[in-house]
């Protein structure tokens, strides 16, 4: 009796496992003529720190009642990521992301295996406008370090504007929420 209790916890215990790996998971490889990195999402509205990459996750953490962020987004190895962010793909892994708020206070994360950041928060814990900075070491071992040239953004949903189908809002000034000047991908180069 005893070793049976111990057989049905070891089988409740790999059974989820199982299901994933038999129902296909959250991610799927692609070739790099689809996606750079080779993977991307598929896992929907699961809840995973990997999902959606590209997506404005501030709006769809508003929309979903989901976790409150300061600033989120993807990053990407590409300049132009329309068609990285319309195939869900994965971006860089090993990205140093770091936000420089408006009162001097530095918040830094690294990008996970999807490529995606994030600072759990509340959008008005980073002062506006702030300064994104991004580090990364390529495979032969130089150091890439891009900064934002423009210290305006006033919502931390990165890909709001840095989307190749982001639409301008000239007519609003870019103290306002809602202001977008479309901007090259979160990328390293």
């Amino acid at each position: 009796m005893r070793n049976r209790k111990r057989l049905t916890r070891a089988r409740r215990a790999w059974l989820p496992a199982l299901l994933v790996v038999a129902c296909g998971g959250t991610t799927e490889s692609v070739g790099p003529d689809v996606c750079v990195s080779g993977l991307r999402w598929v896992g929907g509205r699961a809840s995973d720190p990997e999902m959606s990459p590209g997506t404005d996750c501030l709006a769809c953490h508003l929309e979903t009642d989901g976790p409150p962020l300061v600033a989120a987004g993807t990053v990407y190895a590409v300049v132009d990521n329309q068609s990285q962010i319309e195939n869900d793909c994965f971006g860089l892994e090993g990205v140093t992301v770091e936000l420089e708020g408006s009162d001097g206070k530095v918040l830094t994360t690294t990008t996970n295996r999807a490529g995606n950041f994030y600072f759990d928060g509340y959008p008005v814990d980073l002062p506006k406008p702030y300064v994104a900075r991004f580090r990364y070491t390529t495979a032969d071992g130089r150091v890439v370090a891009p900064q934002m040239a423009a210290t305006l953004p006033t919502y931390g949903g990165c890909a709001y504007c840095h989307d190749g189908r982001a639409l301008a809002t000239p007519e609003l000034p870019p103290s306002d929420s809602l202001f977008v000047q479309p901007a090259s991908g979160l990328f390293v180069q």
